[in-house]
This record gives structure tokens, C-alpha cells and sequence, in this order.
């Protein structure tokens, strides 16, 4: 068990998720919900965000043949687009991963878990490129490990919906923008990381 690569998937995965920073998006949606729905809600959207990650997970190495694309050209330019992401939310000027009319729209359980909460939010661009980049770059028993980080990662998310609530009024709103720029540092010593593997791929 390779557990070094583990850790390397899982925290570049659970920073670019970054849970605590999709609770105040998760509060304003289902403030109007009963308890019980708001559980049903943070369910589905852990289900959904898993399904779409798992799925890009296992197929991205066919979707990367198909147009021909290198794991170290992937590496490079998943690595800038996590550099990017990172910056922002280092720099506290994350853009908004959904649209305003996104959350207008959202009105039933299934559309609130579904968009904005499980796509764009969570399993966007950035969280999708990290979990192909990790699985890419797999061999053997650590293709397993990539699915368990990606696994742990949604469980967390799941929890962390859960308890959203008690969460803002522990840390507030500060203490989640705070949290955000540490994950987005950490994230981006791993998109560096990244490009420096795929140079050294490329060039060596």
C-alpha cells in the first residue's frame, strides 16, 4: 500500500472540493427545508458528486487516448488550471463556481442537490482534472487507492453538508475564508508539484 500516494489524491482532491467552503452556498439553498430534507439534499448531492467524479475517474484515461492526449501534456495543463483555481482562493478572490440564476433556478430536492450543490460546485472542472490527473498517474493497487481517497473525500463532504448549520455558527464566515486559503495554498503546492512531473515527463 503505496500510502504516500494516498495522501498526495486525497488532499488534492478534498482541498479542490473544499466542503467547508460550499456551507454558505448549501445554507442559502435549503434555509426554507425541514431538517429531514436538508439531510435527503446533503445525501443526494454527496451521491451525485461521487457518480460524476467516479465517472470521469474511471474513463478519463480512455477520454485522454481518444484525442490523443499524453499524461504528461494532462499533467501540465491540469496543473495550470489547479494553479489558477489555488491563486484564487489563496488570495480570497474565489469566483463564484455557479451563476445566480443557477440557485433561482433550484427549487426541488433533486435540482438543489443535482445544480448548483453536486455540479458546478463541487464536481467541477478543478475536482474532476484532480481525480483524472490522480488516477493517470496510478499503477497497479494505487488505481484502488484513488477511487478510496476519492470515497473518504465524499464522505467527508457528506458530513460536513450535514452538520453545515453548527458549522457556520462555530467558525462563521471568516473562519470558512480563512480555511479556504489554507486548502488553497496546500492545493497549490500540488498543482506545482504536477507541472514539474510532467515536465520532467515530457522533457526527460
Amino acid at each position: 500500500m503505496d500510502l504516500q500516494y494516498f495522501i498526495i489524491a486525497f488532499t488534492s482532491i478534498i482541498s479542490i472540493l473544499n466542503p467547508i467552503g460550499a456551507i454558505p452556498v448549501f445554507v442559502s439553498l435549503t434555509e426554507s427545508y425541514p431538517k429531514n430534507e436538508k439531510i435527503i439534499i446533503a445525501k443526494k448531492t454527496a451521491i451525485y458528486t461521487a457518480a460524476i467524479l467516479y465517472i470521469f475517474t474511471l474513463f478519463g484515461e480512455y477520454i485522454l487516448k481518444f484525442f490523443g492526449i499524453t499524461l504528461n501534456a494532462f499533467k501540465i495543463a491540469g496543473g495550470l488550471l489547479l494553479v489558477l483555481i489555488a491563486l484564487d482562493m489563496v488570495r480570497g478572490h474565489q469566483k463564484s463556481k455557479i451563476h445566480e440564476k443557477d440557485i433561482k433556478h433550484a427549487e426541488d430536492v433533486d435540482e438543489i442537490a443535482l445544480m448548483p450543490l453536486a455540479t458546478p460546485l463541487l464536481a467541477g472542472p478543478g475536482s474532476i482534472t484532480a481525480c483524472m490527473v490522480a488516477m493517470a498517474g496510478a499503477e497497479g493497487f494505487n488505481k484502488f487507492l484513488v477511487l478510496l481517497a476519492i470515497g473518504l473525500c465524499i464522505i467527508i463532504t457528506y458530513i460536513t453538508l450535514l452538520f453545515a448549520e453548527k458549522i457556520i455558527e462555530k467558525i462563521g464566515k471568516l473562519g470558512i475564508r480563512i480555511f479556504t486559503r489554507m486548502m488553497g495554498f496546500l492545493l497549490l503546492a500540488i498543482a506545482v508539484q504536477m507541472i514539474i512531473s510532467g515536465l520532467k515527463g515530457s522533457l526527460f
